[in-house]
């Protein structure tokens, strides 16, 4: 099997988690932005019994299987960083919630839970490299972010700017870095999300624009050398707020696609809690498509 294929079959296992996140929220009834878990766990509460407490480091969420139902345990570590006035959780204990039901509701998942009994410990929103738990976070974002809702908002253009992925992350209540990831995933203009530490690439997604011409990688364990990019690592490191900034380079720093390069124009988020730097980098959708404009 060629590398392609291997990221073809990637994305094609984790967009069978997104849908089934999708249909339990249809299921579910919801018809606008924001989806409430706690509606979902209480409309399993035959099965689940849920519980939220401050775990310190040890874990996200957790999930077992007791023999007569499964316990699910959703860390409020997050809750501090609440702002005056909110009354609902963290967007990232909701988050680590909705990965936890990826781990009930997705067939392969829950038959391991099942047959093994075994507390299940998950770090959530795409910070574990283990597929298993890249498709809980995918059902997550499709959970809480379903395509119907979420698509019209994300294709208004092009090139979204701060204010307009900040709008949307408020409506749908849901982390930054969720809805960064799940961005990508339903955009139909070429663009990508990547993943950084200290500089280096982690991990990323592209879009399909890219993946209709043969891109399907952001360039793992590079130093993307884009001016813009490395000033704000300079600037955020170590990452100890939140901070944003935009700029530009070339699709040469961050994808593996040898054709042809593309100009760039990127959105930086420096996350404090992960202590990681997240771009969203995105192409003119005619350029790539070898469209001529006067």
């Amino acid at each position: 099997m060629d590398r392609n294929s291997q990221w073809r079959r990637f994305y094609a296992e984790c967009d069978v988690a997104t849908r089934k996140g999708e249909e339990i929220s249809l299921a579910t009834g919801f018809s606008e932005p924001p989806i409430d878990v706690f509606r979902i766990l209480e409309s399993e509460r035959q099965f689940i019994r849920a519980v939220g407490e401050d775990f310190g480091e040890s874990f996200d969420g957790r999930i077992r299987y007791l023999g007569n139902g499964f316990l699910l345990c959703y860390n409020t570590r997050y809750n501090e960083w609440l702002p005056r006035g909110r009354n609902r959780p963290h967007s990232k204990v909701l988050f680590s919630i909705a990965h936890e039901l990826g781990h009930f509701y997705l067939d392969e998942h829950r038959a391991c839970l099942v047959n093994n009994r075994r507390a299940h410990n998950s770090f959530t929103e795409f910070s574990s490299h283990k597929l298993i738990e890249r498709q809980a976070d995918h059902f997550a974002s499709g959970l809480l972010m379903p395509s119907d809702l979420l698509r019209p908002r994300i294709n208004m253009d092009n090139h979204p700017d701060f204010g307009r992925v900040l709008d949307v992350r408020k409506d749908f209540d849901v982390s930054l870095t969720g809805l960064l990831a799940r961005w990508t995933q339903l955009s139909d203009f070429p663009c990508a999300t990547v993943v950084t530490l200290n500089g280096v690439v982690l991990f990323g997604w592209v879009s399909k624009a890219f993946r209709e011409i043969g891109c399907y990688r952001v360039r793992r364990t590079h130093k993307p050398e884009s001016r813009t990019f490395r000033s704000f690592v300079a600037q955020n490191s170590p990452v100890k707020e939140y901070k944003q900034k935009d700029g530009y380079s070339s699709t040469d720093y961050w994808l593996e696609y040898d054709q042809r390069s593309f100009e760039t124009s990127e959105l930086y988020f420096a996350i404090p809690h992960s202590k990681l730097i997240w771009v969203l980098l995105t192409c003119d959708e005619g350029e790539l498509c070898g469209k001529e404009y006067d």
